[in-house]
């Protein structure tokens, strides 16, 4: 059962006052759910630190998507795995979080099994992810899983709150939702998405120029074109990551509506009652399949637009 997160940190704190607490956790939940939040907690109670102040611990050791493909690579692993068999340079413990762990790719999640299943003494292992059926079945049988709550009542931003109201504007248009609907949503979308790479890229390109003209003296060329492969990298990370808060917002609309349908509500939104009284229990969790079947796509790495267009097409016009 999903658990909100002060709840769950309770539970992994009453668990090492006991000495229960499981040598590798998987944090699992939607944006906003409180697993990076969760994975300092867990941190700082390991390593006898503030939360505050963990994420400089020399015994904390990280690792998160960095690749231009936005994967966790063997290289990475491979470093974290001589790290945490070094021993502590403070106390006796260590902690290592890997972070989106359902972008590891194959052969970097491979490397580091045998330390995933028995890591060294006083070392402890957090993973957190949003797509746990994206995470590799290996990964997954060698974790104890813990499945976190979004935040009740957490306010949607503008561009979140307008995506999910086009998404039910769609599916309650006249006449039902058909294949021109969903590729018509399809590009608002992908439009959406473009507006979020081109925002996060103009605004990298202006403090590269910033940087370039403050240093020209010292600055090469090397260095400046390291910097912008980083500025690719992180325009492509900052649009992954807007993307699966999107696509959170439409799962969003499609449980508020399963849940009017099985417990009516009055504080319920207009568009919510005319979506739960559209389409049966059925079709929404068919549709909210199709949903969770195009973010494990997106999340194996298949090409962004097309798994989108099958995506919705599913979800919109074909359930």
């Amino acid at each position: 059962m999903a658990l909100a997160k002060e709840r769950a940190f309770k539970r992994l704190r009453d668990a090492r006052k006991s000495g229960r607490l499981a040598h590798a956790c998987l944090l699992s939940g939607p944006p906003g759910a409180g697993k990076k939040w969760l994975a300092a907690e867990l941190a700082a109670l390991v390593l006898g630190s503030s939360a505050n102040e963990v994420l400089s611990h020399p015994d904390l050791h990280q690792v998160a998507p960095e690749s231009k493909s936005r994967r966790i690579l063997i290289s990475q692993m491979r470093d974290l795995e001589h790290a945490i068999q070094m021993k502590p340079l403070l106390g006796a413990n260590k902690v290592a979080v890997i972070h989106d762990a359902d972008r590891l790719q194959p052969e970097a999640a491979n490397a580091f099994l045998k330390t995933l299943e028995e890591p060294p003494s006083g070392c402890h292992i957090v993973l957190t992810t949003t797509l746990r059926d994206a995470v590799l079945q290996t990964i997954l049988s060698r974790c104890i899983t813990i499945p976190l709550l979004a935040p009740v009542g957490a306010s949607r931003d503008e561009l979140s709150a307008a995506v999910a109201a086009e998404f039910e504007k769609t599916l309650l248009q006249a006449g039902g939702a058909d294949a021109g609907a969903a590729f018509r949503f399809t590009r608002f979308f992908q439009a959406t998405l473009a507006g979020v790479r081109e925002n996060v890229s103009d605004g990298l390109d202006a403090e590269l120029k910033e940087q370039v003209k403050r240093h020209r003296d010292s600055i090469n060329k090397s260095w400046k074109e390291t910097r912008e492969d980083q500025i690719k990298a992180q325009t492509e990370s900052a649009a992954l990551r807007e993307r699966e808060r999107l696509l959170a917002a439409i799962g969003e609309v499609l449980a508020a509506a399963l849940r009017y349908k099985l417990q009516p509500e009055e504080s319920a939104r207009p568009e919510i009652r005319r979506l739960a009284e559209a389409n049966d229990a059925r079709i929404l969790l068919k549709r909210h399949d199709a949903l969770e079947r195009t973010r494990r796509l997106l999340a194996s790495g298949t090409q962004e637009a097309l798994a989108l267009e099958s995506g919705f097409l599913q979800m919109i016009s074909n359930p």
